[in-house]
């Protein structure tokens, strides 16, 4: 007859096995955009793991990851996500971090802060400021930290994040030849060591800045490009802010029927995951960054 006794590694072991399922089941969650499901299943999942017999280091997963979904929840509803719940998740991944000593956690954990501390700036209203204001200093903090660690680790991932998260802090600054370095040294890591993902958001914003310029031939290039790396990334929470941005291309050639059928491609991915409201509260980038540098 098999025996019924379980040791305490045995018991870690199980948990182990859970939590790596659950964190790929939260992490396919929030690459389809289903970020509501994502939320339930890593919340009840982390009030489950208090136990003494799981490691720090996978609880940690669970809570960083925590983060990244309720940082972009926060963006896709424009502020109408939980701020402080926001931060407090990412404080206790950081936390966990620096007690278990797991410096690409403390940098993850320091990346995070910086982009939520960017992302609440942004969705109340200083989409164009300067550094003068100090808005986005504890952003830039952060990042900075992050990018020091991650660099001394040489995680070449979050080192592209880190540049490109410093870039668009200038970029806000309406600094933007010093964002452009950024974006190009980030989009130069991310294509030499082959992360995908990160390639996409510095070809989006080389994008609106040839489009600010002028340069739609350009713009709608790159626009379709970042597109494509997002659909190759298979990275849905944010494809309908790439097709808005094709629409604004679009409408500023001239070309009604391929801006409306954008509107309306990035409508359906919006109400696919929950965002109805997403496309009425993203108007056309030309016109919003214009009132906004005039404010600036």
């Amino acid at each position: 007859m098999q025996s019924l006794e379980a040791t305490n590694e045995d018991i870690t072991q199980y948990y182990t096995t859970a939590i790596d399922a659950l964190y790929e089941i939260g992490r396919a969650y929030y690459t389809l955009g289903k970020l509501g499901n994502a939320q339930h299943l890593l919340r009840t999942s982390l009030q489950l793991l208090e136990a003494s017999e799981v490691k720090p280091q996978y609880r940690l997963k669970l809570l960083l990851l925590y983060g990244q979904v309720l940082l972009v929840d926060h963006l896709l509803t424009r502020g109408g996500g939980n701020a402080d719940l926001l931060f407090s998740t990412i404080l206790h991944a950081r936390q966990v971090a620096e007690a278990s000593h797991a410096k690409l956690g403390i940098a993850d954990a320091l990346s995070l802060l910086g982009q939520a501390h960017y992302f609440t700036t942004v969705v109340s209203g200083a989409v164009m400021d300067n550094p003068q204001s100090g808005k986005y200093n504890e952003a830039l903090t952060y990042q900075q930290q992050a990018l020091e660690l991650r660099e001394a680790l040489h995680d070449t991932r979050g080192m592209s994040e880190s540049y490109f998260q410093i870039g668009v802090i200038n970029e806000r600054w309406q600094q933007y030849n010093r964002a452009e370095e950024y974006y190009t040294k980030a989009r130069q890591i991310a294509d030499q060591y082959g992360h995908p993902f990160e390639k996409a958001e510095p070809a989006r914003h080389f994008a609106i800045h040839a489009l600010m310029k002028g340069n739609l031939d350009e713009a709608l290039s790159l626009a379709l490009q970042a597109l494509e790396l997002r659909e190759a990334a298979r990275f849905k929470p944010y494809q309908p802010l790439d097709h808005l941005l094709l629409r604004d291309i679009y409408q500023g050639k001239g070309d009604t029927a391929n801006a409306q059928l954008h509107e309306q491609k990035a409508s359906v991915l919006a109400e696919e995951m929950g965002y109805p409201m997403l496309v009425a509260s993203m108007p056309n980038i030309r016109e919003r960054l214009a009132v906004q540098q005039e404010e600036a």
